[in-house]
């Protein structure tokens, strides 16, 4: 009885370690990559796991083992039958594909550094064409100050034409100092002195 006991449990152990031994077999590989694949773009998920070794199959599977989950559907679409072929994969015993679940996170982790990169990217357009606004607008602002600046020196030049109080002193204009009654004054005694002028003569 106990020869049959050891003898069980020597073709258990023996059957377990068949069962987590790795082939080497490239045709194998390919058949489970080229299955893996069409089941992927299929969207059959469930038929999927069953080219994926049972702890592999535990971490990408929903809990109901159904489907995958979503980050690995995602990775799963992301890599084509080209990629997975140089991805370095093995099969087990039964043909099922070993390091596919780091495959696929490897190809989750490459997607957000692209999308991290392509944010870095557009943040430095973004900074360039705020950095050229800027320039713009400082370059409209001198031309806005240079303008006005013109102008008020043209300003001056038309004020600087008229003669100051001090000027019309110094050469005589002091008619434009006095007040309108002086005008008016003047005006009429020259008037009287056309008019009268000739009596003086002939008295």
């Amino acid at each position: 009885m106990k020869k049959l006991l050891l003898a069980l449990s020597f073709v258990a152990l023996a059957l377990t370690a068949c069962g987590g031994t790795r082939s080497d077999d490239p045709e194998a590989l390919d058949n489970a990559l080229v299955a893996f694949t069409s089941c992927v773009q299929g969207s059959r998920w469930q038929e999927a796991l069953n080219y994926v070794t049972p702890d592999e199959a535990d971490a990408i599977a929903t809990s109901d083992g159904y489907e995958f989950k979503d980050e690995y559907k995602t990775a799963a679409r992301r890599l084509p039958l080209s990629t997975l072929r140089r991805a370095g994969l093995e099969v087990d015993s039964h043909g099922r594909l070993v390091g596919i679940k780091d495959a696929m996170d490897e190809a989750n982790e490459r997607y957000v550094m692209s999308e991290e990169q392509a944010k870095v990217g557009t943040n430095l357009k973004q900074m360039e064409d705020e950095r050229i606004k800027r320039r713009i607008e400082q370059g409209q602002k001198i031309l806005q100050e240079e303008e006005e600046t013109a102008n008020q020196e043209q300003e001056e030049i038309v004020y600087s034409n008229k003669l100051t109080d001090e000027e019309k002193r110094k050469y005589g204009s002091t008619r434009d100092l006095q007040a309108p009654e002086a005008f008016q004054d003047e005006n009429t005694q020259e008037a009287e002195e056309e008019i009268y002028g000739g009596d003086y003569d002939n008295p």
